[in-house]
């Protein structure tokens, strides 16, 4: 239940599921003499989210149980494997006619797969990236891609992008590489 206006009008949450289930976030309650009584519940266990939708249920209190049977089917048969998180490191490779030698690659997003708990298939990556790129690079660039398979179908993909800007090396730059390289030898 909640206030809204200054304690001029209330809003009462219907569904039952809020209070009782562990992990439940919502969603919607329904119910028409000819849809019967409707549900779609969602909640969230160990950074698993689902969504249970009952639909034609004779009696509320029948809607709220297959709910809750479908979502825990759901927590106690599925769990969801991190691949990456965005911003994270995958590798370094070659940069050239760059101010920088190495150009530190990152994924773009998080991925996660979903998988049931018993399942022991294999996650397979298809990288497609380069060895060695040319500068200028500039932060977020798209630079190649992995794509995941999980019993030869692909099941998630994430960019890989550059970590940050590198120019390209300029007659100025590499004068002040010959000079501090050359006053380094003179100490």
């Amino acid at each position: 239940m909640d206030s809204l206006r200054d304690g001029k009008s209330e809003l009462v949450n219907t569904n039952k599921l809020i209070r009782t289930y562990d992990g439940a976030t919502g969603l919607k309650t329904g119910s028409t003499s000819l849809a019967l009584y409707n549900l779609s519940a969602t909640a969230t266990r160990n950074d698993l989210s689902l969504i249970a939708v009952v639909l034609r249920a004779p009696t509320p209190k029948i809607r709220f149980s297959e709910a809750k049977l479908l979502l825990d089917y759901g927590f106690n048969t599925y769990h969801k494997k991190e691949i990456c998180k965005e911003n994270q490191f995958y590798k370094s490779v070659s940069l050239n006619k760059g101010i920088e030698k190495e150009l530190n690659i990152l994924y773009e997003n998080n991925v996660s797969v979903l998988s049931k708990k018993n399942d022991s298939s294999e996650i397979i990556e298809n990288v497609s990236l380069s060895e060695t790129f040319e500068a200028p690079i500039y932060k977020g660039d798209i630079v190649g891609k992995i794509s995941y398979f999980k019993n030869d179908i692909e099941v998630a993909s994430v960019n890989l992008i550059a970590e940050k800007d590198i120019p390209k090396l300029s007659f100025i730059n590499i004068f002040k590489e010959i000079t501090l390289s050359w006053f380094s030898l003179l100490k």
